[in-house]
């Protein structure tokens, strides 16, 4: 088996990874200098860092700039494989705000030299109890897409 360290941000509320095997290891990717030092005796990196509706910086500085700035820690690294999640068909929708941002990451990642595998997903929810449970259980508004076609989900 591997060796599994996660970078986190908050080590406490990150801690059931720790009670799984993983390591944890404290990093932001809105501080690309806590990047180089966690990366050492790392062999591969599963991106499945995002912004969240509670985060205090915007989805830009998380979802571009931060893993761009992975991408570049990744290179100095010698990584051998960065393992990236898209969307099918991104595209066609560039003018949602996170697949616009996915694309841009796309490019900047193949053009980066860092070996790498983008898997296309169908669409996810990221945070479904927190973005959507909850806020429906609270009586708050949500946003759904308005498409009548029927979209798989991880």
């Amino acid at each position: 088996g591997y060796s599994v360290k996660c970078l986190v941000r908050n080590l406490r509320k990150a801690y059931f990874l720790k009670e799984w095997g993983a390591e944890l290891v404290y990093g932001d990717l809105t501080i690309p200098e806590t990047l180089p030092v966690i990366l050492k005796d790392v062999t591969a990196i599963i991106d499945a860092s995002t912004a969240r509706p509670t985060d205090p910086y915007n989805a830009k500085e998380v979802d571009l700039t931060g893993k761009m700035a992975l991408v570049d820690a990744a290179q100095v690294a010698g990584i051998e494989r960065f393992i990236f999640f898209s969307v099918l068909n991104g595209e066609n929708y560039k003018n949602v705000p996170l697949v616009g941002l996915k694309l841009q990451l796309e490019s900047y990642l193949k053009e980066s030299g860092v070996p790498y595998t983008i898997f296309y997903l169908g669409g996810f929810f990221q945070g479904l109890i927190s973005q959507y449970a909850i806020p429906i259980l609270e009586k708050q508004s949500i946003w759904v897409t308005g498409e009548s076609t029927n979209i798989n989900y991880i």
